[in-house]
């Protein structure tokens, strides 16, 4: 028997469920409810049937909410969906699903599936029904057990807040406000990956959305073909996340640190070649160990000192090295010291405290990375990831900081994600992330305010790809998508990418879901 106090929660909620139909119900039939209906393709009785029983929010076109909620953070894409759907519970995503096919199938415009709207190629929304998973956001830690149950829609920002007093990680994405969904189906990294893996490496479990309308576990003992796929294959592909179950590790304090070499003049880039070739050498596939945990950046800074960015003609280029060291800070301080001790090194600083403490500062100190006004708005961006396998020689790595000097701003912004450890250890064939042999992940990040500034920075980042041609493995992360990026699919999954489509075949025989870089199903 329920008790009193959730029979009469239970009242309010269906009370408030019921208001909120009327009022739909109502709003159908004004102006811009007809409009709205004829956009979906549906009458009025059919929309409410299949919306009876929704219980998350329903935002139109014509509410005042409608332009901040279909934003995406990247407004280089900007989308226009015929509605927004914020599913609450499993159950949400299945009528909104169901509503999404039926819209699609009678105007044609195919419906997206959101969970943080990170994607930076714009791949998190579309002209037809959005079916936003943000509100899917509970978090079950099982500290006995060592494993965590989270819904797609939880940011690491959350998750990391509900691990820290049990002292328990999993590695996760650096932004606060990046989410698990589409995240961990791209493969998933972070500042501890070294050591810890990928975070699809760490999936026990998940329950997921059919095309079908049907809700599954995936694991590695049920629908193992679908758990394989989904780490990896990309969010969107195979279905709609809803959970996932992770196992987790203890972590107490860990020591942090940031080191920079000014790039420039040509002076300073000796120096920072030489730097470049000591982490090489030492400290990429032959780490010291798997505790250690560096990216590499190229960038512009205000100065050693953190605080507000200054103006841009006041900001210089710097090689940078940050990382964690998963240990205590005399350990960690013997690790880097031959960086610090590199011709040019300044040390930023170094501290010991809780991951989730230092995930922050590796991101802020100095102010944000990279430097925008506090009061900007979010500029435009665009990206491209480039894997690479081998060592690259002095004139090689010479014509990469020469090159990043000639950025049309100083808010370009280049970065290695280093590789190794438990990231390569784990079996390749286990996942459809396949980057299992590479030394590190190459990125250049461009950005921009103005449309009169575009041609500039997307040359720019056309450029560095140029460059970067003979120096990888041919292989890109699938987390950093670029439009127009040829062979793509080679690039995100290689030799996985005829099981993958297999895969696809068996669990969305029909390609219901389907984006510009999505793998093409094979029956």
């Amino acid at each position: 028997m329920l008790h009193p106090t959730t029979r009469n929660l239970m009242a309010h909620v269906h009370s408030r469920q019921r208001q909120a139909f009327a009022a739909l119900s109502t709003q159908l039939d004004g102006e811009s409810g007809r409009h709205g209906l004829k956009q979906l393709g549906l009458d009025k009785a059919e929309l409410l049937s299949h919306l009876k029983d929704f219980r998350g929010q329903i935002v139109w076109p014509w509410e005042p909410d409608y332009n901040t909620d279909r934003a995406l953070f990247n407004p280089l894409f900007d989308a226009y969906p015929v509605v927004i759907l914020y599913c609450t519970v499993a159950s949400d995503a299945v009528f909104a699903l169901t509503l999404a096919k039926l819209v699609e199938e009678r105007t044609k415009l195919a419906f997206t599936v959101r969970s943080g709207g990170h994607c930076t190629a714009g791949f998190s929304a579309g002209a037809g029904v959005l079916i936003d998973m943000s509100q899917i956001n509970d978090v079950y830690v099982d500290a006995a057990g060592m494993t965590a149950t989270v819904g797609c829609g939880v940011n690491f920002g959350k998750f990391r807040a509900a691990l820290l007093p049990y002292k328990l990680h999993v590695p996760g994405g650096e932004c606060d406000d990046v989410c698990i969904g589409g995240y961990m189906q791209g493969g998933g990294y972070g500042f501890t990956s070294v050591t810890y893996g990928m975070n699809c490496d760490n999936v026990i479990s998940m329950t997921v959305l059919l095309a079908n309308g049907t809700i599954v576990t995936a694991s590695e003992t049920v629908n193992r073909d679908l758990w394989w796929g989904m780490r990896g294959g990309t969010g969107g592909t195979l279905g709609i996340l809803l959970n996932v179950t992770y196992k987790l590790v203890t972590l107490g304090d860990v020591f942090g640190w940031a080191i920079i070499w000014p790039i420039a003049t040509a002076a300073n880039q000796a120096d920072a070649v030489t730097a470049l070739n000591l982490l090489q050498d030492n400290y990429m596939a032959t780490a010291p160990s798997k505790q250690l945990n560096i990216q590499v950046s190229l960038c512009y800074q205000p100065g050693i000192v953190a605080g507000l960015p200054l103006p841009p003609a006041a900001m210089q280029p710097y090689l940078m090295v940050r990382g964690v060291w998963v240990g205590n800070a005399t350990d960690g301080q013997a690790a880097i010291q031959a960086l610090c001790n590199s011709p040019g090194a300044t040390t930023q600083w170094t501290k010991t405290a809780s991951f989730d403490v230092l995930n922050t500062e590796l991101l802020n100190l100095p102010y944000g990375m990279p430097c925008f006004a506090a009061d900007a708005v979010m500029p435009r961006e665009d990206k491209a990831s480039r894997i690479v396998a081998r060592k690259l020689t002095s004139a090689e790595w010479q014509s990469l900081l020469a090159y990043f000097v000639s950025t049309p701003n100083p808010y370009s912004y280049f970065y290695m994600e280093f590789y190794g450890g438990a990231i390569n250890e784990y079996p390749v064939a286990d996942s459809a992330w396949i980057h299992r042999d590479a030394l590190y992940n190459a990125v250049l990040d461009v950005f921009w305010w103005e449309e009169a500034d575009r041609a500039a920075s997307q040359a720019f980042l056309d450029g560095w790809i140029a460059l970067m041609e003979p120096l990888y493995n041919g292989h890109a992360y699938q987390n950093y998508p670029r439009l127009g990026d040829p062979n793509w699919a080679d690039k995100y999954w290689g030799d996985a990418q005829g099981k993958l489509a297999a895969v696809k075949g068996v669990y969305d025989p029909k390609t219901l879901f389907t984006f510009a870089q999505c793998i093409v199903q094979r029956n």
